[in-house]
């Protein structure tokens, strides 16, 4: 079942002339509106990565993908289903975070006729105290998410694009951990950012610092 979040972002791409859950080629598409076919996934990309290819081989395909910058959490009593409590989260997703589902997905960013976009969202996820959850929410399950604000859109047409992601104050020849330095990210992260980089091309190695790979921005083609 999709979820509140999901339809939300499907209606907001579909617009007042466009539909959702069109049947194309096989699948239904999400939403499309002037002959763009609109995908939401908020999950795994490697989930879709087959309906996307086949969808691009006809239409100009978006891949949405939301990034909560605020959250808050709804919790609800697993027997009565009474909300308890509503609070906000500290965590603060930065864009960036997406590299973790691109990069099983680079063949996706280079094909023609796909683009991506990150959806800038606030949300609130909900929370049932039904005891089958993790336990780092205390068995807790999430059941849901809604979309309470969209924040900011950001396109990327070409694959070379995403090297907007890379954090600022990065030197001109940069190292993975000056990746993780400079976004205050985790090494994890910053060794997706820069492979996926490298595998699409927005990225070039150029050498070693030590034991670590150097890097520089891919140049402009003429």
């Amino acid at each position: 079942m999709p979820s509140a979040l999901h339809e939300a972002l499907q209606r907001f791409y579909a617009g007042d002339d466009g539909r959702v859950e069109v049947e194309m080629d096989g699948f239904y598409a999400d939403a499309i509106r002037d002959g763009v076919i609109y995908e939401i996934q908020t999950g795994s990309f490697t989930a879709i990565r087959d309906k996307l290819h086949a969808l691009a081989n006809e239409h100009p395909v978006v891949l949405v993908h939301p990034i909560a910058r605020f959250k808050w959490i709804a919790k609800f009593d697993g027997e009565t289903g009474e909300e308890t409590s509503y609070r906000r989260s500290p965590k603060r997703s930065q864009l960036c975070e997406v590299f973790n589902e691109l990069v099983y997905a680079t063949r996706l960013l280079s094909r023609e006729n796909i683009t991506l976009e990150l959806v800038v969202i606030a949300e609130c996820e909900m929370w049932l105290d039904d005891g089958n959850g993790s336990w780092r929410r205390k068995g807790q399950s999430i059941i849901g998410h809604e979309c309470l604000a969209i924040l900011e859109r950001h396109r990327f047409e070409e694959p070379a694009d995403l090297a907007r992601l890379l954090p600022e104050g990065l030197p001109e020849q940069f190292t993975v951990a000056d990746i993780r330095e400079c976004g205050g990210i985790r090494q994890r992260l910053a060794g997706r950012i820069a492979y996926t980089l490298r595998e699409v091309g927005a990225i070039e190695q150029v050498g070693k610092q030590g034991r670590a790979y150097l890097y520089e921005r891919a140049k402009e083609q003429p």
